[in-house]
């Protein structure tokens, strides 16, 4: 039980923290996405993590912007389009050991940047089209960030994902003309 104790502790102060997050999607970037429906297929290619293109496809597919989205490999016929997603940060977070040593009461505070680029390409003409998000974010690691995290502003780290993929889908409609036109000759 000794030996468990520290790891409790970890994932107990893990999960007592929060982090500024992208903005959640307006009203009418909603409404824009909505109208945006595009009748192409959209696979999307490999990243050396999983999440990154798991988290993509679902979100793509969730505001059904697509006709098709889905991991590269389940196509049988080429897609219309091909994306890839590259997810980028640099955080500026010590170790929290004096937040791990007062069980959270003392927060570690750090700043990061964080993002998320998606590359859309036609294999018929060979265009292409990027979307870049970036964020700015403050990470408070201990009770702080647990007291927080009732402010729209903050968020756990999965809501984080969520908001930058959904942020990458009010992109893509926004651009929407010029997506369309990718895979034409």
């Amino acid at each position: 039980m000794r030996r468990l104790l520290p790891l409790l502790v970890l994932v107990f102060l893990s999960a007592c923290g929060a982090m500024t997050a992208p903005p959640s999607l307006t009203a009418a970037e909603r409404a824009r996405i909505a109208a945006a429906q595009l009748e192409l297929s959209l696979g999307v290619g490999r990243h050396a993590a999983s999440w990154p293109r798991e988290d993509l496809v679902t979100a793509l597919a969730q505001w059904h912007l697509f006709r098709r989205v889905d991991r590269l490999e389940a196509f049988a016929e080429a897609p219309d389009l091909v994306a890839t997603v590259q997810v980028f940060g640099n955080p500026d977070t010590t170790l929290p050991v004096v937040t791990f040593l007062t069980l959270g009461i003392i927060p570690t505070v750090g700043k990061g940047y964080d993002g998320v680029r998606v590359t859309l390409a036609a294999p018929a003409t060979g265009r292409t089209l990027e979307i870049r998000i970036d964020q700015k974010d403050l990470v408070i690691i201990g009770w702080g960030g647990a007291v927080l995290l009732g402010s729209e502003e903050w968020v756990r780290a999965s809501a984080y994902n969520r908001r930058m993929f959904d942020r990458i889908a009010s992109e893509l409609a926004a651009r929407a003309e010029t997506i369309e036109t990718l895979p034409l000759r």
